[in-house]
């Protein structure tokens, strides 16, 4: 697996880290498998003239 490095404001940390019962590194690959699909799907349309 792929490490991906992302830098966040020290704010946000501090927020993040009120929550440890979060899997935050599971809850961000969600996300961004989720987007990526919205992003596909999205192609599919614009590359079928649909949009």
């Amino acid at each position: 697996m792929a490490t991906f490095t992302v830098s966040i404001p020290e704010e946000l940390k501090k927020r993040i880290e009120e929550h440890p019962e979060v899997n935050w590194a599971e809850y961000i690959k969600q996300r961004f498998g989720a987007r990526m699909s919205e992003l596909r799907k999205f192609e599919e349309l614009k590359s079928s003239g649909k949009v």
